[in-house]
């Protein structure tokens, strides 16, 4: 995955993919365009030493592809399947099973905020 990491942008994201990322995860297929950003995985200042700073290796294709599904894939996929992604993208780049399921715990959570806020955007934007 080839990224391009910069300052923060109007929305906070801070990486770029430069070329496509696809993954299959269960038979479905997500494939994140060049161009697509994102804030890299989404952890509070205070628990990134226990699951893993916003740009990590182990936790960055997850949360790119996490973030491509909050944003572009609500009429593909459920919350509940983009987090479950999340955290096999995790354990698969080698973060450590129970990093990655309190990342997902951290996901169900808190991350219905965000799902709802993109859920009420209107799709016609052109930012997916």
């Amino acid at each position: 995955m080839l990224v391009e990491i910069h300052a923060p942008d109007a929305e906070g994201r801070v990486v770029t993919l430069r070329e496509a990322l696809t993954v299959v995860w269960h038979g479905r297929r997500v494939e994140v365009p060049p161009g697509f950003a994102s804030d890299g995985a989404s952890v509070p200042g205070c628990l990134q030493r226990l699951i893993s700073p916003p740009l990590d290796w182990r936790t960055l294709r997850a949360a790119v592809c996490h973030d491509y599904l909050y944003r572009c894939g609500q009429t593909r996929w459920s919350r509940r399947d983009a987090d479950r992604l999340f955290r096999q993208l995790c354990c698969q780049d080698r973060l450590g099973r129970f990093r990655a399921l309190l990342a997902y715990w951290g996901l169900r959570l808190f991350g219905g905020v965000v799902w709802n806020r993109y859920a009420a955007l209107d799709r016609g934007s052109g930012k997916c």
